[in-house]
């Protein structure tokens, strides 16, 4: 599978031109606050929309301004972590991950692989309130997981956390990631976890992407 961007959206003075391709591998988009990240997510998910451009995800083009094509969110197959995870608040941890199963015959079944798997069956039952902040985040994942995603889009993913919690969900969510098959891109302003997390890495300086790079190109001799 891979992801393929090369857009371009105004938003007020603000000026997002960013190009890469991803495979099935996690790449970082780097940068300070206000570079563009979060934007770029969320114009690949659907939720804003490019001024020009085009995004193709296996093969399947989400957005092409020439042809006139903008998929809706929902047909995009893109699994999105927000910074605050978007829980249904008036949901419990089972009925936000049965909301996002696509095949109500298989949805019982997947639910309870998915509590499993995220270790998550002792709060099943209760509201994201009621969570602790790594509880919630592996809500969050299972969920999207549980929509059988094509491309997962992680922003800031660690920014809800505590530095206690910090450790554990990293582990967690790299174990999670070793088992995606499909391009992730992971937005964050942390080296440390561009290291960590990643193969490569795009820097993005004022709206505008660098050429994508190694992450070991990264740290030995930095672009940027």
């Amino acid at each position: 599978m891979a992801l393929s961007v090369d857009i371009r959206k105004a938003l007020g003075n603000f000026h997002l031109a960013v190009q890469f391709d991803a495979g099935d591998e996690t790449l970082a988009l780097l940068g300070a606050s206000g570079c563009g990240k979060s934007v770029t997510l969320k114009c690949i998910a659907g939720i804003l929309t490019p001024d020009e451009g085009h995004i193709e995800l296996d093969g399947v083009t989400l957005y092409d301004s020439a042809s006139r094509i903008n998929l809706p969110p929902q047909r995009r197959q893109v699994g999105y972590l927000f910074q605050q995870y978007a829980l249904f608040p008036n949901m419990t941890v089972r009925q936000n991950i049965a909301a996002a199963v696509r095949d109500k015959a298989r949805r019982q079944t997947e639910v309870a692989e998915k509590l499993r798997q995220f270790r998550l069956e002792a709060v099943a039952d209760q509201k994201p309130g009621q969570l602790s902040g790594g509880q919630q985040q592996r809500c969050a994942l299972a969920r999207i997981l549980a929509s059988e995603p094509t491309a997962i889009l992680l922003d800031e993913p660690f920014s809800a956390l505590d530095s206690y919690l910090k450790w554990q969900v990293e582990l967690e969510l790299m174990e999670v990631l070793d088992q995606f098959d499909g391009p992730t891109l992971f937005v964050t302003h942390n080296r440390d976890e561009v290291y960590h997390f990643c193969s490569h890495v795009c820097v993005l300086e004022g709206g505008r992407s660098q050429p994508m790079e190694p992450v070991e190109t990264l740290f030995r001799a930095p672009a940027t």
